[in-house]
């Protein structure tokens, strides 16, 4: 037992020692955990910025939506308007009409204006075709050109049959009438710019051959071919205030491409603004008829963006 116990004393120094971490392994773990925390954060960080960027986009999406039937609100008010008539019964409709409303859920400010104040491409006479067209940056020669090409897509049947003869009859000549004001720049020739600049002077839903002159824009007045200086120059008084209407009509009675008649359709500008702040602005046009068993109906729509409100 004694010697037993002398031998295990004698190997007791060849034990190996127990090892603790050095210090540059502490310092590496140490690093270690740290990298892991930081990622960890960039992590959560990241999941915060998704989460703030899908709620702010569900909140603009309520708010869009929310705006539009605000929109689709005024457009019921602005063919009320029209139909409600003037205020006075001796009184026409004016061309030019505002409103408003105002809900809890936000408010919306509109302006109609009559399309007869703008040049109907599928109806208007070629003076005021070549006059916007001439507005719109197109030289005289090209504009005639371009308004010999537009008046030729509203060639119908009877225009057709003016040239028959006995043993050569004329092949009738199909139709294309403007749809959209946007379909002028599928006119053969047509400048790209000219195609631009024209919108701001037509519409395709006036049936008229003629157009508000007194409300027209100076610019396009000083195109229109064969307009007397005269009328251009009572035109300007008038709306300075020197001249009453009663005298300019006098000016205007012999432009036979003048007219005092309102066309059905209309278009408004509807500027909506909800209680967040968030705002939109809307153009359409609507037709307004009391033959119509609808209370009107939308031609056209369009949100208008930022840069052009």
């Amino acid at each position: 037992m004694r010697k037993h116990m002398r031998t295990n004393e004698r190997y007791r120094g060849w034990l190996p020692l127990p090892r603790f971490p050095t210090d540059s392994r502490r310092g590496a773990i140490l690093v270690g955990v740290l990298w892991v925390m930081i990622f960890i954060a960039f992590l959560a960080v990241v999941l915060r910025l998704h989460m703030s960027s899908v709620v702010t986009n569900v909140r603009v999406t309520e708010d869009k939506a929310a705006a539009r039937m605000l929109a689709d609100a005024g457009l019921a008010l602005a063919a009320g308007l029209v139909r409600a008539g003037a205020s006075d019964a001796n009184e026409t409709l004016p061309d030019t009409l505002t409103g408003s409303l105002e809900t809890s859920s936000g408010s919306v400010s509109l302006i109609l204006k009559n399309e007869a104040l703008r040049v109907d491409l599928n109806t208007a006479q070629k003076p005021l075709i070549t006059g916007v067209l001439r507005a719109a940056g197109a030289s005289n020669g090209l504009s005639d050109k371009l308004s010999d090409e537009i008046l030729d897509r509203r060639a119908d049947e009877e225009e057709a049959k003016e040239g028959e003869t006995p043993t050569a009859p004329r092949q009738p000549k199909e139709a294309h009438p403007f749809r959209s004001v946007h379909e002028i720049a599928l006119v053969r020739d047509m400048p790209e710019d000219v195609a631009v600049g024209i919108d701001r002077y037509v519409t395709v839903s006036s049936g008229l051959e003629g157009m508000h002159m007194e409300e027209a824009e100076p610019e396009l007045l000083e195109k229109i071919p064969g307009l007397p200086r005269s009328v251009v120059q009572a035109i300007g008084r008038y709306r300075e205030g020197r001249l009453d209407e009663t005298e300019l009509q006098q000016f205007l009675s012999d432009i036979e491409y003048n007219t005092a008649d309102l066309a059905p359709s209309w278009r408004v500008e509807l500027d909506v603004e909800l209680p967040s702040g968030h705002r939109e602005t809307y153009e359409a046009t609507i037709m307004v008829s009391a033959d119509d068993e609808l209370p009107y109906r939308v031609l056209d729509w369009r949100r208008l963006a930022d840069d052009a409100k």
